[in-house]
């Protein structure tokens, strides 16, 4: 069990009453149980500490996430060019052109907007 602790597979959620989460599938039939209250227990000084169980269980989800993650849009627009035709070429255009706003508006504020 501590292997699969160390490898991430095995976690407890403080945030989910300590339950343990299997990130293997359930494979070693913990899934859902408790930590046991003398891994837990504030009054047992060789209890693990909650803000490292926290960051565990964090490291764990991360560690153990599927899919490719954010998308990576790894240029700029020259000068000229018609930037909502190619982001409307280009895959996933709806994600772009929120990206492509959200970085031009950073920092402009209803105030501003009202000026522009």
């Amino acid at each position: 069990m501590h292997q699969l602790f160390d490898s991430y597979l095995v976690s407890a959620n403080l945030d989910d009453g300590y339950k343990i989460t299997d990130f293997g599938g359930n494979k070693w039939n913990v899934d859902r149980r408790v930590l046991d209250i003398g891994c837990r227990d504030p009054k047992n000084a060789n209890r693990v500490a909650d803000v490292l169980l926290r960051w565990h269980f964090r490291q764990s989800v991360l560690a153990n996430m599927k899919g490719a993650g954010e998308p990576i849009f790894e240029h700029d627009f020259p000068l000229g060019t018609d930037v909502v035709g190619e982001i409307l070429k280009a895959p996933i255009p709806a994600e772009r052109m929120e990206l492509e706003l959200f970085s031009r508006l950073q920092g402009v504020s209803q105030e501003d907007s009202e000026t522009l």
